[in-house]
C-alpha cells in the first residue's frame, strides 16, 4: 500500500484547535496494520490563538519550516526557528506557548507503535 499527496492537495483534517486558527494537512495515512505514524503540516496565521496543551499516544517529531514560536513540552520550552527539530514523547503535554513571527508552518510526524491485527 502506498499514499502519493501531490502539493498542496493534502486532506484538511479537524483538530483540536482548528477552531482557533490552526490549519492541519494530512500528508499521507496508510491503513490497518500499516498505520504507524501520522505526518500533518501545521499553519497558524494571524488568525491562530495559542491553543491548550495536547497529549497523546506516541512519538512526535516536529520540524520548522516557517515562521518563529515557542513550544513547550512539560516544564520545558524552546524557541523554534526554521530548520530548528524537536522529537518528544506525546504523552507530555505539549503545544505551541507563544507565536512569535507569523505565519509559522511545521511539519509533524507521530509513530506509533507496531498496530496488532484484529
Amino acid at each position: 500500500e502506498a499514499v502519493f499527496t501531490p502539493a498542496g492537495h493534502g486532506s484538511r483534517i479537524v483538530r483540536r484547535g482548528s477552531n482557533v486558527g490552526h490549519l492541519y494537512e494530512q500528508l499521507g495515512s496508510l491503513r490497518g496494520e500499516h498505520k504507524r505514524m501520522e505526518p500533518l503540516m501545521v499553519t497558524l496565521t494571524e488568525a491562530s490563538e495559542v491553543f491548550p496543551l495536547f497529549q497523546h499516544a506516541g512519538t512526535e517529531f516536529l520540524h520548522m519550516l516557517e515562521g518563529v514560536m515557542v513550544y513547550s513540552h512539560g516544564e520545558s520550552r524552546y524557541e523554534m526557528h526554521p530548520g530548528d527539530s524537536l522529537q518528544f514523547d506525546g504523552e507530555g503535554p505539549h503545544g505551541p506557548a507563544e507565536l512569535l513571527e507569523l505565519p509559522i508552518r511545521f511539519l509533524t510526524i507521530t509513530a506509533f507503535g507496531a498496530v496488532e491485527a484484529p
